[in-house]
């Protein structure tokens, strides 16, 4: 799909004439909602070269993308051309006070200095703060990796003996996650860093999920689920040549740097290099990206459920099938499936309950809202049983209301839906409630 770049920038012309459709101007053509905003912070010292390279994967995905080009307000470029930072580049200070829906931040050459001796570390800090409340989702890179892991969870990173350096084969920690999809069966990806995140210092139960790491350069890959965040340590963005550049540099330099591993055929530098994690660079952006258009799909089909609960809930009076007075409605929402139902009736049963009325109301993109009536629940009971429908996982919210307009509402908030680890309840007693507040 098209991807929206700043007027000019360098890395249009070189993704049009790769056949990557490049939009500069306004949206034109059948397209159909909103692209997704994207900011890049770029702290590569090769700012051209980053930003063709992650517009690229971007360009290359399903979704399509406006692609906002970012730099801390406290950083001073040694090498980027002044005019070209001035050019396409914003400071983050000026957009802090937008929403985007997903943040990439890169790599930096600044991975042996202590995190807090870097200078824009406050800035930076305050960058991942800001992703938490204003970003859907990030994707950190190599020390950014680090730097993100580091603020959120406190994990130190390792100087290593030697720079690690070369092309390594990655297996697959979580197969089943949705950003590993097409990534299945591991994925050979480019390392050049000299400092490592190790596992065994990984807080448990923190939602941290290793997605793909290596017996020869550790961790690669991994996703914070509450925090929304991607961290990887590696380098899957890189160009065929990337390392190869590294190499030559540091090697003009006259610093002692190593063949890099399993990169040059047959070990001759002499020979092109083949870039054989493209695909799987091209994966891993695109799930990440579909990710995006997921969570704002959910959020447009979660507040038009919540419209419908709501709406449910501040209803007219519901007059009893019989006369009895201790009937409560329950309106269950939870994903659509065969198996909502069957699974909130089995609930019931296990609490010797039978409904008088059920009703089940059409499924709308992905969620079914459940309508039942149950005699003799009184406001604690029934307090207690939304609660207990609540575990059960297809379900994401229970609303209920007796006949004297008792009710309220018990949603389910933390963990992502299916995710292991419990689910914790939010409840929001109705404001005509006075014995459920």
């Amino acid at each position: 799909m098209p991807i929206k770049l700043p007027l000019g920038l360098p890395a249009g012309e070189t993704l049009r004439r790769e056949g990557v459709p490049v939009v500069t101007g306004a949206w034109s053509g059948p397209h159909g909602g909103p692209p997704l905003r994207i900011a890049l912070l770029n702290l590569m010292p090769q700012k051209s070269v980053a930003e063709t390279q992650i517009a690229r994967l971007l360009g290359q995905a399903e979704q399509r993308v406006e692609l906002t080009l970012l730099v801390p307000g406290s950083y001073r470029a040694r090498t980027a051309p002044p005019a070209h930072l001035a050019a396409f580049y914003r400071p983050w200070p000026s957009v802090r006070d937008q929403d985007f829906d997903g943040l990439i931040v890169t790599g930096a050459p600044v991975e042996t200095l202590p995190f807090e001796e870097v200078a824009y570390w406050d800035e930076l800090t305050a960058v991942f703060d800001w992703a938490q409340a204003r970003v859907r989702r990030s994707f950190t890179i190599c020390w950014a990796a680090q730097a993100a892991l580091h603020r959120a969870h406190g994990v130190p990173k390792h100087r290593l003996d030697q720079k690690l350096f070369g092309v390594f084969d990655q297996q697959a920690g979580r197969p089943d996650a949705r950003l590993m999809k097409g990534l299945e069966h591991g994925f050979p990806t480019p390392v050049s860093r000299h400092t490592e995140v190790r596992a065994a210092d990984l807080p448990r139960d923190r939602g941290l999920d290793v997605l793909a790491s290596s017996p020869d350069s550790g961790l690669c890959l991994l996703e914070d689920r509450p925090r929304r965040t991607v961290y990887m340590f590696d380098h899957l963005e890189y160009d065929a040549d990337s390392l190869r550049t590294e190499y030559r540099r540091d090697r003009d330099a006259g610093l002692a740097v190593a063949l890099p591993r399993n990169y040059f055929p047959d070990d001759d530098p002499t020979r092109a290099p083949v870039n054989g994690w493209c695909g799987a660079a091209r994966s891993l952006f695109g799930n990440w990206l579909d990710l995006i258009a997921g969570d704002i799909a959910e959020d447009s089909e979660g507040r038009s459920t919540r419209d419908q609960e709501m709406a449910w809930l501040l209803a007219a009076p519901r007059h009893p099938l019989q006369p009895q007075q201790g009937f409560t409605d329950f309106l269950v929402s939870g994903v659509s499936g065969d198996d909502l139902l069957p699974r909130v009736l089995r609930a019931l049963a296990g609490k010797a309950l039978s409904p008088l009325a059920v009703k089940v109301h059409k499924a709308e993109r992905g969620c079914r809202l459940i309508e039942l009536r149950l005699d003799g629940i009184g406001a604690e009971a029934a307090q207690r049983l939304a609660q207990h429908m609540l575990r059960l996982p297809p379900v994401r919210r229970v609303t209920y209301r007796g006949a004297n307009d008792a009710g309220g509402t018990f949603a389910a908030r933390g963990l992502p839906l299916g995710a292991p680890g419990g689910r914790e309840a939010e409840v929001r007693a109705h404001p005509r409630d006075p014995a459920a507040a």
